[in-house]
């Protein structure tokens, strides 16, 4: 398999082929929820990129993580996405733990579990 990168559009799938050690080494944020929106993977670059500091491994990541974007324009686009099918959605966000500003690319894309990948890109 080639280099795994932000914009494979078969993101979710490549990083699904990769260990722990590979997942943390990305130079992307990488966030996986289980089907009932619990952390299972929080990778070294979002805890270090996002300001969060840890690992929020077991939280409910829309109340306990980050409840800002337990929004319609993130979560309420997600949940639209599952209800229509596989999850593939790309979403602008502005802000972070440590940066308020910082602009950051999201995608969002369906697990093989049922879960969901979210995948950071901050600029």
């Amino acid at each position: 398999m080639s280099a795994v990168t932000f914009g494979n559009p078969d993101l979710a799938r490549r990083v699904e082929s990769l260990s722990i050690g590979e997942i943390n080494a990305l130079p992307f944020g990488v966030i996986k929820l289980d089907s009932a929106g619990i952390v299972a993977i929080y990778n070294t670059t979002e805890a270090i990129e996002s300001g969060y500091g840890r690992r929020p491994l077991g939280l409910e990541f829309f109340s306990h993580v980050a409840p800002c974007m337990n929004s319609d324009g993130f979560k309420g686009r997600i949940d639209h996405a599952r209800r229509h099918g596989a999850v593939d959605v790309e979403i602008g966000w502005v802000g972070d733990f440590d940066n308020r500003d910082i602009a950051i690319q999201v995608r969002v894309q369906s697990a093989r579990d049922g879960g969901i990948w979210i995948f950071n890109n901050r600029t």
